[in-house]
């Protein structure tokens, strides 16, 4: 079958690789679409090692099953079914799995799944979750992006007339936008110096958009909270001075939420001293524990398609990827399936 495989350091091809093979509790699904994550290109680049070539890319997955295990009887999955999925398979077993933070599961690392860049892909029947019937193949394969996103408003503190600001409107930052104010969120104010995620977030209900290269975010943040600073803060560009800035803007005993991945030599100048005399809460989102249930009960809730800005077939992953880069779109979809 074809895949987008990752070879070495900044060589990314559509190759030939084995189809695989069905084990007694696995699903085996055919590809519908992959959703670039942001994380993607820097993985290809070497500059987030957290996997290595050679390995099929992708992990924001929709598709339909073909086959199943014969032990695949858990979750009641049948041929047909229209499905997205966890990328990360957990033992269940380990303290950590069984300590509420499975996303430190000791086994993680040898449970590592497949990419789903291909035509098709074997998952445990663990990682597989039916789609609604109302949600389309192209909003499916976001399922991924929320459930990180709900870990995130998890611990974002947020509550019903919080004030929230959110810097970066990628497909993270957008999402983010819509569940703080299903959480009840009573101001949001976003920033992006791309104009036109900026409007996306406007129609999404956003009370104010800022671009942080031409207007004075704190001086408007304070200006919105009544001097106060924001309830919460959520950094999400992965920029380096917002990195910085984010905390500036959080109010007292308020909380400040870096969700993006940054690099790992980054080191951010914390004032102790802030953190005594505001109360802050300052908290890391990694990966998703747990989430995936309430998501499925989410997703038609959100407005996913708006997201969508281009979608390139497989055999164009390469130019797809050189496109995320740009940072100009905000969700960007590989198509596996010719059909």
């Amino acid at each position: 079958m074809k895949a987008a495989v990752w070879k070495k350091k900044n060589v990314l091809e559509v190759d030939d690789v084995p189809e695989p093979e069905v084990g007694h509790e696995d699903v085996k699904i055919k590809v519908e679409y992959t959703s670039i994550c942001g994380s993607d290109p820097h993985i290809v680049s070497g500059k987030l090692p957290v996997s290595y070539p050679p390995r099929v890319m992708g992990h924001e997955v929709s598709g339909t099953v073909v086959e199943l295990g014969d032990q695949a009887i858990t979750k009641g999955l049948k041929v047909g079914d229209r499905v997205t999925g966890n990328p990360v398979r957990y033992c269940g077993v380990c303290d950590y799995c069984r300590n509420g933070q499975e996303h430190y599961c000791l086994k993680l690392a040898v449970l590592f799944p497949p990419g789903t860049m291909a035509e098709y892909v074997v998952w445990h029947e663990q990682q597989v979750f039916k789609l609604p019937d109302s949600m389309s193949f192209e909003e499916g394969c976001l399922a991924e992006p929320v459930s990180v996103c709900l870990r995130g408003i998890d611990l974002s503190n947020i509550q019903e007339g919080s004030s929230v600001a959110i810097l970066g409107l990628g497909g993270i930052g957008q999402i983010l936008l819509q569940l703080a104010l299903l959480g009840g969120a009573s101001s949001v104010v976003v920033v992006d110096p791309v104009e036109s995620k900026r409007n996306l977030a406007l129609e999404m209900g956003a009370d104010i958009a800022l671009d942080p290269l031409t207007e004075d975010l704190w001086a408007v943040g304070m200006k919105t909270t009544g001097n106060r600073g924001f309830d919460t803060v959520i950094e999400a560009s992965g920029a380096l001075e917002s990195a910085k800035a984010a905390m500036d803007l959080v109010g007292k005993c308020g909380t400040m939420v870096y969700f993006a991945v940054y690099p790992m030599n980054f080191e951010l100048p914390i004032k102790p001293f802030d953190l005594y005399s505001r109360e802050m809460t300052v908290r890391g989102v990694f990966m998703s524990p747990y989430t995936f249930p309430r998501t499925m009960a989410l997703l038609p809730k959100l407005k996913l398609k708006p997201l969508i800005s281009k979608v390139f077939p497989l055999s164009n992953v390469v130019e797809a990827f050189e496109e995320q880069k740009k940072q100009q779109s905000i969700k960007i979809l590989i198509k596996s399936s010719e059909g």
